[in-house]
């Protein structure tokens, strides 16, 4: 099973074009994807319960992809997240950095508690140094999983610590594109704890996908990478 764990729909800031679900369920065939989890971008960069709208929406219409929910804290987050839940979202991302705000405000953490209530799994941008660090500042209290997002080379060291110190927690691969980052990752932190993502349509797809499905480890570590280990998380048979 191959499970892309993170793709985007709609339009992003700095690129000239929209990109339509249409193309990503055309990136599911061409590319042989059983699934993908998916939200719109509307929900990161206009109104969070407009975009978790139109990801059930779309969600609704292909039974291959999986809705990703997500709430700013900002504006009404804990109504948002509470929307998924009823919705039975099971996977929720927060964008402190594309959104600019901490994880140390008072919404913020009732976001966090309120997911980790619900037994969801969480996904928490990891962009910059500090940024996993002040994650699992916030996420130690809790069991839920936790997913560290658009970690990158500068920064995976660190999100490797936090990987240590805190069980159940994830690192996406879609920016730890090093040559043999994805085999010395099995290695130190192993397979289990990493999850396939490419942000398609908006992100080049190749590139995240050959640097995991080619990467020099055994079939049960590139199973598990590819699609096994979100299957777990979300309960996906």
């Amino acid at each position: 099973m191959v499970i892309d764990g993170f793709t985007v729909f709609g339009s992003w800031p700095g690129q000239p074009e929209d990109h339509p679900v249409e193309q990503l369920i055309e990136g599911l065939e061409r590319y042989k994807l059983d699934r993908a989890c998916t939200l719109s971008a509307d929900s990161i960069f206009l109104d969070a319960q407009l975009g978790n709208d139109a990801t059930w929406e779309a969600c609704r219409s292909d039974q291959r992809l999986v809705p990703i929910g997500t709430a700013d804290p900002r504006i009404g987050g804990e109504a948002q997240v509470q929307a998924c839940r009823e919705r039975g979202i099971k996977l929720l991302a927060l964008f402190p950095n594309s959104q600019d705000w901490t994880l140390d405000s008072v919404t913020a953490k009732a976001i966090l508690a309120q997911a980790a209530d619900a037994n969801m799994v969480v996904g928490i941008e990891a962009v910059h140094d500090g940024d996993p660090s002040r994650i699992l500042t916030y996420v130690m209290d809790y069991a839920t999983p936790v997913v560290l997002l658009e970690v990158s080379l500068p920064v995976l060291s660190e999100a490797m610590g936090v990987l240590k110190a805190r069980a159940n927690t994830f690192l996406t691969t879609r920016l730890l594109t090093g040559g043999d980052t994805i085999e010395y990752l099995c290695q130190t932190v192993g397979a289990d704890r990493l999850l396939f993502t490419s942000r398609y349509p908006v992100s080049c797809f190749s590139s995240a996908f050959l640097t995991a499905k080619f990467a020099s480890i055994n079939d049960d570590d590139r199973n598990a990478i590819m699609g096994s280990n979100m299957a777990r998380l979300l309960g996906i048979a």
